[in-house]
């Protein structure tokens, strides 16, 4: 079966269990997580554009906010962990499968890659893409330019989320955070007025969470569109989501 269908079927049936036959699934979270960061972007900015006192506080805003980077971060690095494992365990190789638009040799280096890494185990993400593009002989991005750039911080983004630590910030000192991300996107709409220090009470916003699913996808896409293949999310989004729309 292949690997389109299997996943748009994705529930296995009693009936294949009582007649002995062994089916198996293969999940691409990626696709999940990308679609996580597109709706909870939206309820995000939903939040900023309806009416209501300015500026204040909302508690489901700021953490669907940081759901939103959050997800964008897991969907970058989910989309590129997905092909090395396919090429490490030679599956997607023929006919639409993910991988079958690359060649035997790039696809050997793949999975060589990712054994030597040990499951690209504490590896930047996004040097995970430039390892696929080394892989098929094809010339490395740009560090120093995007869609490198961006999506290095969106990766240091999603980080301060995740690993966060407590600080004192005061409103008259600029984070380190606000160095790079002011002037990138609009700041959060509800905290309009406010004194608070810019991070994360104004950055954390539908500004920051677009920049973010923009900066993954833009990585994502540049890779993809230059290997020629179309993986798990852009299956399943031309589709339509499987008639859920984020």
């Amino acid at each position: 079966m292949s690997d389109a269908k299997r996943v748009s079927l994705g529930i296995a049936s009693e009936e294949s269990v009582a007649v002995g036959i062994r089916l198996s699934m293969r999940n691409y979270f990626s696709t999940n997580f990308l679609w996580t960061a597109m709706h909870t972007s939206r309820l995000v900015g939903e939040f900023e554009a309806a009416e209501g006192e300015r500026p204040r506080f909302e508690m489901a805003h700021r953490s669907l906010a940081a759901a939103s980077v959050i997800a964008s971060g897991a969907f970058l690095e989910a989309a590129a962990s997905e092909l090395f494992q396919d090429a490490h365990d030679g599956h997607g190789l023929r006919e639409d499968g993910y991988l079958s638009p690359l060649s035997p040799p790039t696809v050997a280096s793949m999975a060589m890659v990712w054994r030597a890494t040990k499951n690209g185990r504490n590896t930047d993400p996004v040097e995970k893409w430039q390892w696929m593009l080394e892989c098929a002989g094809l010339p490395p991005l740009d560090r120093g330019a995007q869609p490198f750039q961006d999506a290095a911080l969106l990766v240091r983004i999603r980080n301060a989320l995740v690993h966060f630590k407590p600080e004192n910030i005061a409103a008259d000192e600029e984070h380190e955070l606000e160095k790079r991300l002011r002037g990138k996107f609009p700041s959060n709409q509800l905290m309009n007025g406010s004194g608070n220090p810019w991070w994360p009470d104004h950055g954390l916003g539908h500004g920051c969470t677009e920049c973010a699913i923009h900066s993954a996808r833009a990585l994502a896409e540049r890779v993809l569109d230059a290997l020629a293949v179309t993986p798990n999310y852009r299956r399943i989004e031309e589709a339509g989501w499987n008639g859920t729309v984020p």
